[in-house]
């Protein structure tokens, strides 16, 4: 083989790879080459988890404070007033104590200077009051103008021809308080705003008296 037919084949085969690479870089399938299908990378996405939170039960304990007010079981205690002091309604005469009630509707008097200690009040009698005899006048049944007790005898209505429950010397007798006992030996007065005036005895017997009402006992 002459140097010019070899020059010649490699030049054909120069020719011939060339246009093997030529047709390689365009993309066109090589003959006989079988393009199969495109492999697609199959991404599978996890299911995307959806957490749902309960919503938070807020109870609202409304706290009730039941105000214990201090039921503390309030025990009544009823207390009796202290007595008053005789000296401050004592009279001039031996034995005497003479007071008027607040509303200065009764005159009244606890004397124990006698043989009879006897506590009684002069003022308005109920119209409920009974008749008694008149003093200095026999046989005559009056409106009374005093009510009395003494230590063994109940409660009475006398009609008195000389005022017994005033003092003596004409002087203005002081107010017992509202509920203050006034106490002298055996016998005891008292001033109540809504039932009058009441005198009692040790011995059980004793009066209530108002211009509208009485009891004696």
């Amino acid at each position: 083989m002459t140097d010019t037919v070899r020059a010649v084949l490699l030049f054909a085969a120069a020719v011939v790879v060339v246009a093997g690479c030529a047709r390689s870089v365009d993309g066109s399938p090589e003959t006989g080459a079988v393009a199969g299908p495109a492999t697609t990378s199959a991404v599978t996405s996890a299911p995307k988890t959806t957490t749902t939170t309960a919503p938070r039960s807020t109870t609202s304990s409304s706290s009730t404070t039941t105000s214990t007010s201090a039921t503390a079981t309030a025990t009544t205690t009823t207390s009796t007033p202290a007595p008053a002091d005789p000296q401050a309604f004592a009279g001039t005469a031996a034995g005497s104590y003479y007071f008027t009630t607040p509303s200065t509707k009764f005159h009244c008097a606890i004397l124990t200077g006698g043989d009879l200690p006897t506590a009684g009040c002069h003022g308005p009698m109920p119209a409920s009051a009974p008749k008694v005899p008149g003093a200095g006048a026999s046989g005559t049944a009056v409106t009374p103008n005093a009510i009395e007790v003494t230590g063994g005898r109940p409660g009475q209505f006398a009609s008195a021809g000389d005022p017994r429950f005033y003092p003596l010397d004409g002087s203005a007798a002081p107010a017992l308080s509202y509920g203050l006992p006034l106490q002298v030996n055996d016998l005891t007065c008292v001033v109540d705003e809504a039932a009058g005036v009441s005198c009692r005895s040790e011995a059980g017997h004793g009066f209530t008296l108002s211009d509208s009402a009485f009891r004696v006992w």
